[in-house]
């Protein structure tokens, strides 16, 4: 059986995911300038996976996230 790793990261272009306290807020302005429907992909990301795993901290951002 072979096993399959992707990863689906939002990261600024120096190449981090979070400022140093942990806080994500620089994601929201790309976000607003696009369409709400635009979900760059990760639809179908979530369909072709079987498992995530993910950090406590990770978990503790996304439980905070509107739908």
């Amino acid at each position: 059986m072979t096993t399959k790793v992707s990863a689906f990261v939002a990261n600024s272009i120096d190449g981090f995911i979070a400022r140093k306290d942990g806080n994500i807020d620089w994601l929201n302005k790309p976000n607003k300038q696009e369409s709400e429907l635009q979900d760059f992909g990760y639809s179908n990301f979530i369909k072709s996976i079987e498992v995530i795993v993910m950090g406590r901290k990770t978990f503790e951002q996304f439980i905070t996230f509107d739908k």
